[in-house]
């Protein structure tokens, strides 16, 4: 393409070359042939501006197919890498240990995927297209330089070199700029994020004014690193405009000094040299951009390469499990290597459809527990068993597809009821409406209606026909579970806290495992709805010959549970059945269920 742009102009000047000849040999020989050569040299005058303009415009129709061929192929390269880095970037994100998580700001993260992907989505593209197209016009200004006095290319290279100082002393003190800009943008992230998450408890404390203030702080901070990299951009940009303005004049001043050089000749070099200019201060300012955006891929890259779970292992057996046999021996866990194990030497065994409740005071290690479970926190030594199969050594997708957990904190998507209970669109519209009804969403009577009308109408996923299922209009004002369209919203925000447990567990009725596991599942729901909870409970996975294990703060929830395992420091401090329990004297469950608010209620549950 620059080869076009300086070829088009060279062909400018042999053209105005070319007519001025032909204009000097007329007026000598006009007299001569004046009656006998007019109509010949008419002629001859037409053919030439053909042939000088046609070639004049097929050059500038090959430097517009090549101007667009340059920027496509520059821009989908682009586009592929960006794609590759974001693929990297989301692989080891969703990979990253439970630890890695803890210890980083959301914000850091949340910055990676907006603002650092901005800039390698949209600029660094073409700041790659512009400086490559800038520099090559540097080497045609120079070329130019050249066809006039080899002065010009001299006194060229030697500004170049001044530039190119200015540049890096540019560049020293920008690069770190542009780190801190980056660093200071993520805590406004986080903290915008925080406050949208925790809105409804900030305003009922009477503290948006404080958190605005906050907000304000972190967006000022940003801006002070965002200012200072624009002021040395105004710097860099004041004195190659100065360098560019000696080089025009100095070309100048050649030109007319230069003996013996032709009039098209001089324009020709005048042209190229007053685009120096422009030319140095882009293709240098361009340099500049890419280097301080790949500071974007460098932050991309480096999250990239963080160290992910082991995703290497066996495959599972495709049934498996299919007893739900537990067996937990001498388990030895902890959240980082520097730091002391929360479960040690812990053992135990759940047979296939137990309930087994785990009960312990605060740091006992029960939640340890079930991240040991699902292999979030990876053992330093013992085993655990699963069908006799050691989770260990099978990869980290068939153990956690197998296996279901309704943690403390229910987990739903921005999206329908049926993308929250059926993602992967596995299940019938009947099986979803049963599970609704099972955990008491929907009434039978609803459950029985919108069953024979999901059996009549042949199922459609709401995102593929737009509209709600037949019932939709006639139940969607008294309960919105009557939809499976119905819109769930980030986190389930627009539900009670009990109707995202209720909706969790009927996610789990769903998938029908044979382990299940309740974290404190019902700990921040009312009586009533986990008394719903527990009957469900009891009901579908006693059923669905399931085994429970149940993270418990209230002992009424697991009183009457086949084994309850009591923790203390993360290792077993009794097992067994709540009769026995209760029978070991001075043991810990006996004292905490004679302490508790509830001592003649669990009596009788454990004694009938």
């Amino acid at each position: 393409m620059s080869g076009l742009m300086i070829g088009r102009a060279w062909w400018v000047n042999v053209w105005t070359g070319s007519t001025a000849e032909t204009k000097s040999h007329h007026e000598q020989y006009s007299t001569l042939l004046q009656h006998t050569m007019q109509p010949t040299a008419s002629i001859r005058q037409d053919d030439e501006l053909a042939k000088y303009l046609g070639i004049y415009v097929a050059i500038s129709v090959l430097s517009c197919i090549h101007g667009t061929i340059r920027y496509y192929f520059v821009l989908s390269a682009a586009v592929r890498a960006s794609r590759n880095l974001f693929n990297g970037l989301i692989y080891s994100i969703l990979r990253a240990p439970l630890r890695w998580l803890d210890t980083v700001p959301l914000g850091r993260i949340l910055n990676r995927f907006t603002a650092d992907f901005h800039s390698i989505d949209s600029r660094i593209g073409y700041d790659i297209g512009f400086f490559v197209s800038k520099l090559l016009e540097v080497v045609a200004v120079m070329v130019a330089g050249v066809l006039v006095n080899w002065l010009v290319i001299l006194f060229a290279l030697i500004l170049l070199v001044v530039c190119l100082k200015l540049a890096l002393s540019y560049l020293a003190g920008a690069r770190q700029t542009k780190r801190l800009e980056s660093t200071a943008k993520s805590p406004v992230f986080e903290q915008f994020g925080s406050s949208l998450a925790g809105l409804i408890t900030i305003r009922a404390f009477s503290k948006p004014d404080t958190y605005i203030d906050i907000m304000y702080g972190k967006i000022n901070r940003h801006a002070q690193a965002w200012w200072t990299l624009w002021l040395f951009n105004r710097w860099l940009a004041f004195r190659m405009s100065v360098v560019g303005a000696i080089f025009s004049t100095v070309t100048a001043g050649l030109v007319v000094y230069v003996p013996n050089i032709t009039a098209s000749l001089a324009g020709f070099a005048l042209s190229f040299a007053l685009q120096y200019n422009t030319a140095i201060t882009f293709a240098l300012r361009q340099y500049a951009n890419i280097e301080l955006n790949m500071n974007a891929t460098e932050r991309v890259i480096e999250y990239s390469n963080i160290e992910i779970e082991n995703q290497g292992g066996a495959d599972a057996p495709a049934a498996w499990p299919t007893e739900g046999r537990l067996e937990v021996h001498d388990l030895v866990v902890g959240y980082a290597p520097e730091l002391p194990p929360v479960l040690n030497g812990l053992s135990f065994t759940a047979e296939s459809n137990q309930r087994v409740g785990v009960v312990g005071r605060t740091g006992a290690g029960k939640s340890s527990l079930t991240l040991a479970l699902f292999r979030f926190l990876e053992a330093r030594s013992g085993q655990i068993f699963i069908d006799g199969l050691d989770v260990s050594k099978i990869k980290l997708h068939d153990l956690r597809s197998r296996l279901a957990i309704i943690p403390q904190d229910p987990v739903l998507f921005s999206g329908t009821v049926r993308s929250n209970l059926d993602p992967f669109d596995e299940y019938s519209d009947t099986e979803l409406y049963d599970a609704l009804a099972r955990v008491h969403l929907i009434s039978e009577a609803d459950d029985d209606e919108l069953t024979l009308t999901s059996r009549t109408a042949t199922p459609r996923l709401p995102s593929e026909t737009g509209t709600s299922t037949p019932a939709t209009t006639k139940k969607s004002n008294s309960n919105a579970f009557t939809s499976l369209s119905a819109t769930i919203s980030e986190g389930g925000l627009n539900l009670s806290q009990g109707q995202r447990q209720l909706l969790c567990l009927a996610r789990a009725i769903v998938a029908r495992p044979k382990i299940m596991v309740l974290d404190e599942a019902t700990s921040a729901v009312d009586m009533e709805t986990d008394a719903l909870i527990q009957q469900s409970i009891r009901a579908e996975f006693g059923r669905n010959a399931t085994t429970l294990l149940v993270i418990a703060h209230r002992l009424s929830t697991i009183a009457d549970f086949d084994r309850i395992l009591v923790m203390d420091a993360g290792h077993a401090a009794e097992f067994g059945s709540p009769r026995e329990l209760m029978e070991i004297e001075g043991g810990v469950f006996k004292n905490l269920v004679e302490n508790s608010g509830e001592k003649d209620v669990l009596e009788k549950m454990i004694f009938a």
